[in-house]
């Protein structure tokens, strides 16, 4: 497989924070390039959400095939997660906004990649009803839906500030993703701040997207590929073998789409029409623009990249409440680096 990949651009779902104690090992595998004894044995937490990549990489053994023997531990929320990289239970979380909060919390995280850009499918859902036409109108609405501590209240902070509106005009309600719908429907909120797939469900169901996060510069949460220290401390190679499952991932899907479509069906259930419209609509960062400086996910320590979006974040986080302080800019300075995907593309997996 050649190193140099095209730049994939689909606009994409995110998942929120994940749990549920399931393990289990990969459905196919493929040790061609190394003997069983030489594979690294790695435990992946990765929830059950819409991060078709690494369910393509598990159902296809590209985890095997890139040097590893995985074991995976599907989860549903944020916090048995974190408390699973910190206990040493997992070695690499696929993972929100959960891995923000382990940085301000001290456990220690490297960031290896972004998969895919969590934002790039959430937006301000409203009811038709109410005359709500853009974010610029968040006040008007009498009370708006977002599941605490996540990227949607990271949204409704900044799309408030973006309106010049302070957070103490905004009636916002924790209202967990799948509930949003029934809300709306009953009157009980008339707005709402949701990532995909429900922001899609709820544009089929009536309810628009008008406003996306890109329009008040809130594309600040990515879904991140982080290890522990420890982890590639033991396992050198193992940063660069993970960055090599996902571009197998890439180049597979590429060539056939249906392998992304069929993997969202199962894990989450969608229909054949939503789960395509998910995976047309993501949009995946390549690994060339991940170590070039200025880039939106870039890795290295220049403005505009994957720290400054963090940065961003734990701001809007602290004015929301959720952190008694921002996370500094040097911390996550610390915790993010270009160096397993350089070493990816420079052929030294």
């Amino acid at each position: 497989m050649g190193t140099s990949l095209s730049v994939l651009r689909r606009r994409v779902v995110s998942a929120g924070l994940c749990v549920c104690a399931i393990t289990m090992t990969a459905g196919v595998a493929n040790t061609s390039a190394a003997q069983d004894d030489e594979l690294i044995p790695v435990s992946i937490g990765l929830p059950i959400s819409n991060y078709w990549p690494g369910y393509v990489a598990r159902e296809q053994g590209f985890f095997e095939e890139a040097g590893f023997k995985p074991e995976f531990h599907m989860f549903t929320s944020g916090a048995p997660l974190i408390a699973a990289m910190q206990s040493g239970s997992i070695d690499v979380a696929w993972t929100g906004l959960a891995t923000l909060f382990m940085v301000h919390q001290d456990i220690p995280l490297t960031y290896l990649y972004t998969p895919l850009n969590s934002s790039s499918q959430q937006g301000f859902i409203v009811n038709p009803d109410t005359g709500i036409e853009s974010y610029r109108d968040i006040a008007q609405a009498s009370a708006i839906g977002a599941p605490t501590a996540t990227c949607a209240h990271i949204a409704t902070s900044l799309a408030a500030d973006a309106a010049g509106v302070s957070m103490d005009e905004v009636n916002r309600r924790n209202v967990s993703p799948e509930n949003l719908q029934p809300a709306l429907e009953d009157g009980d909120i008339d707005a709402a701040f949701i990532w995909g797939p429900w922001s899609l469900q709820l544009q089929e169901a009536g309810y628009p997207v008008v406003s996306w996060d890109r329009d008040y510069n809130g594309e600040v949460c990515a879904t991140n590929v982080a290890a522990r220290p420890s982890f590639l401390e033991e396992h050198p190679e193992a940063g660069c073998r993970l960055v090599k499952a996902q571009a197998l991932t890439l180049e597979a899907t590429e060539a056939n789409p249906e392998l992304a479509v069929t993997a969202l069906q199962r894990v989450l259930g969608l229909s054949e029409k939503l789960a395509r419209e998910t995976y047309e609509t993501l949009e995946i960062p390549s690994l060339e623009s991940q170590i070039q400086d200025g880039t939106a996910w870039s890795l290295t320590e220049a403005p505009g990249g994957l720290v400054d979006k963090l940065h961003t974040a734990s701001k809007a986080l602290h004015s929301a409440e959720v952190f008694p302080e921002p996370v500094s800019r040097e911390k996550l300075d610390d915790a993010v680096t270009p160096e397993y995907v350089e070493q990816f593309l420079n052929g030294e997996c």
